[in-house]
C-alpha cells in the first residue's frame, strides 16, 4: 500500500471492465481539435439485482417484497430512461455488483441495430462487502481504470463503509478525458458528524485532480456527493464560464492544497442556473448530484433531467417504492454536453 498521507492509504480495489474488456495500459489519446460529447450522472436508488448473496438491504431480502420478476420490470424501466436521454457516457451510482451492468447492457444493445448506437464499453468499481458501487457505460473506449480508497484509524472515530473514488479515462474521438466517479458519504447520522467523511474523500479526489493538473490533463468529475453545490468552497472572481468550485487537498506533508472545477449548477454572478435541483427533501430542492470539468472541458449545456415518467408534474423524482414495484429513483439524472479543446 502506498502511503499518500496522515491516516489516509490508497491501493487498488475490485474492479470489473464489461463486455469490451478495458486497457489498462497506456493507449494513444492525443492529437485532433475538438471533440464533443454527452454524460449524464444518475443516482439509480439501490438497483439491486434479483438475486441474494448476503449484502443487500435487509428489504431486499425479503421474497415478500422483492424478487427477480420485479428486478426485470426495474432494468426495464431504467434502460428506458438510459436510451430517452441517449448519452455517450452514464455514470451511475448504487449498482449492486457488475453483472446488473451487464444486463443494462444488454438490454441497451438490443434497442439499436447499430453498434455505434450503443454502449459497447463498460466498467464498475465497489469495496468488497459493500452494497452498492458506481458504474460507467460509454460509447467510446474506456482505459486506465483505477479505484482510491481511504482507510482512517484512530482511537476516537471508526471509518463508516465509504465508497471509493473511481478514476477511468475516456477517447473521445482521439481526445482523452479523465472522469472520475464519486458517492461521497450520505448525511445520515447526523450532517455536521459525517462531514468529516466527505472531507476525507474530497482530499482524495483532490490530490488525484493535482496530479491530473500537473500533467495539463482534463477531467469531468461526477457522481452524487452528498453535499449541496453551495456547501462547496466557492470562488466566482473569475467571471463566466470559469472555475468556481474549490476541491481540498489535506495533505499533511506539505502545505494544504486545493484544485479549482468549473460546477454548471452556478451563474457567472453565484444564482443557480437552473429553477431545479437533482434531490428534493422536505420540500425543498438540493443540488447535490454533479458534474465539474477541470481543464481544457467546457460545459456547452447542463440541466437536470426532470420528464414523466421518472419526474412528476412538479418535476420531482418519482422514487423507486420496493413494496409495490413502481417508480424509478429518489434522484434526477443530470445531464451534460461538453467541449473538449
Amino acid at each position: 500500500m502506498k502511503r499518500i498521507y496522515f491516516g489516509l492509504f490508497i491501493w487498488m480495489t475490485f474492479i470489473s471492465c464489461g463486455l469490451n474488456e478495458c486497457d489498462e495500459g497506456k493507449r494513444a489519446a492525443t492529437g485532433g481539435s475538438e471533440a464533443r460529447f454527452s454524460i449524464v450522472n444518475w443516482n439509480v436508488q439501490t438497483f439491486f439485482d434479483g438475486k441474494t448473496d448476503g449484502n443487500e438491504y435487509k428489504e431486499y431480502k425479503s421474497s415478500e417484497k422483492w424478487s427477480n420478476d420485479k428486478y426485470i420490470a426495474r432494468l426495464t424501466r431504467l434502460c428506458d430512461v438510459l436510451t430517452s436521454i441517449n448519452a455517450d457516457i452514464c455514470v451511475l451510482e448504487e449498482i449492486e455488483n457488475e453483472g446488473v451492468i451487464y444486463d443494462i447492457s444488454n438490454q441497451l444493445a438490443g434497442k439499436s441495430w447499430d453498434s455505434r448506437n450503443n454502449w459497447t464499453y463498460s466498467c464498475f468499481s465497489k469495496e468488497e462487502e459493500s452494497a452498492i458501487g458506481c458504474a460507467v457505460l460509454s460509447r467510446f473506449p474506456l482505459f486506465g481504470i483505477k479505484s482510491h480508497s481511504i482507510d482512517i484509524r484512530s482511537q476516537s472515530k471508526k471509518q463508516p463503509s465509504v465508497r471509493p473514488l473511481m478514476e477511468v479515462s475516456a477517447d473521445i474521438n482521439g481526445q482523452e478525458v479523465t472522469i472520475f466517479v464519486n458517492h461521497w458519504k450520505s448525511k445520515s447520522g447526523g450532517e455536521y458528524e459525517s462531514e468529516i467523511w466527505r472531507d476525507w474523500q474530497e482530499s482524495v479526489l483532490a490530490g488525484r485532480l493535482e496530479v491530473l493538473r500537473a500533467r495539463g490533463g482534463r477531467a469531468v468529475i461526477c457522481g452524487d456527493f452528498n453535499r449541496n453545490a453551495d456547501e462547496f468552497i466557492l470562488d466566482f472572481s473569475g467571471g463566466k464560464d470559469s472555475a468556481n468550485t474549490i476541491f481540498r487537498n489535506a495533505s499533511l506533508s506539505g502545505s494544504p492544497s486545493h484544485v479549482k472545477a468549473r460546477s454548471p449548477w452556478f451563474k457567472a454572478d453565484g444564482g443557480y442556473a437552473t429553477p431545479i435541483g437533482s434531490y428534493f427533501y422536505k420540500g425543498s430542492w438540493g443540488r447535490i448530484d454533479h458534474i465539474f470539468t477541470l481543464g481544457q472541458a467546457r460545459f456547452i449545456s447542463f440541466a437536470p433531467k426532470a420528464e414523466e415518467p421518472w419526474a412528476d408534474q412538479d418535476k420531482i423524482p418519482v422514487a423507486y417504492k420496493i413494496y409495490s414495484g413502481s417508480g424509478y429513483s429518489d434522484h434526477l439524472p443530470v445531464l451534460a454536453n461538453i467541449l473538449l479543446y
